[in-house]
C-alpha cells in the first residue's frame, strides 16, 4: 500500500529531524526534510505538516563574497521556529531569523523572508499575509472542492481504489477555474 508507506516515511523524517538537532512537537508529518546545515537552529511546534520540497535555511552564504575585506567572517546564521498547528507549503522556502506564528499556513512556493503572526495564511516571493486563517477556513469549509469522508478522516488511510472512485466522481462534473479575460 503506497498511503502506508508514506505515512511511515513520514513520521521517519520526523524522528531522522530529532536525531539531527532539530526540535520537533508532537504529531508532526514531514513529506519533504531538506535543512541545508544547522538543524540544531530549527524549532517546529505540535501538529505541523511540512509538505514536499521546503527548505529550512539556516544561514546565508552570501557574505562570503565579503571575506577579502574582512578574512575572519565566519558567516551569517538565524534560527527558524514554526509555531503549533501550521501547514508548511510545497517547494516553499523558509529563510533564517523568521518566526511563523501558530495556526498559519504558508502556500506553496512561498519565500518567507519576515516573521509571521498567528493566524496568518502567506502566500508568495516574498511572502506576504494573503488574509488570516480563519477567513481561510471559511472559504475551504464551503467550497465544492473540500471532501468530507466520516469513515476516513484525517490522516487515517482511506483505500487507494475507494480515494480514486471519490475523486474522479466528485470532480470529474466540477468546472475548472475560468481564465481572466
Amino acid at each position: 500500500m503506497k498511503w502506508i508507506r508514506i505515512q511511515d516515511e513520514s513520521k521517519w523524517r520526523v524522528e531522522n529531524a530529532r536525531e539531527m538537532g532539530m526540535i520537533v512537537g508532537e504529531n508532526c508529518r514531514f513529506f519533504s526534510l531538506m535543512v541545508l546545515s544547522e538543524p540544531f537552529l530549527v524549532e517546529i511546534g505540535d501538529n505541523v505538516i511540512v509538505s514536499t520540497d521546503v527548505i529550512f535555511l539556516t544561514h546565508d552564504g552570501g557574505v562570503f563574497l565579503f571575506l577579502d575585506e574582512v578574512p575572519n567572517l565566519r558567516g551569517h546564521y538565524g534560527r527558524i521556529k514554526i509555531g503549533n498547528n501550521c501547514f508548511i507549503g510545497s517547494g516553499s522556502i523558509i529563510l533564517p531569523n523568521v518566526a511563523i506564528g501558530n495556526n498559519c499556513i504558508v502556500g506553496p512556493g512561498a519565500v518567507v523572508m519576515q516573521s509571521v503572526p498567528d493566524g496568518s495564511v502567506i502566500m508568495g516571493n516574498p511572502a506576504k499575509v494573503i488574509f488570516k486563517t480563519e477567513l481561510y477556513k471559511k472559504m475551504k469549509l464551503n467550497s465544492v472542492y473540500t471532501i468530507k469522508n466520516d469513515q476516513y478522516p484525517f490522516p487515517t488511510i482511506m483505500p487507494e481504489e475507494m480515494r480514486k472512485r471519490l475523486l474522479l466522481e466528485h470532480f470529474r462534473s466540477l468546472p475548472l477555474k475560468r481564465t481572466k479575460a
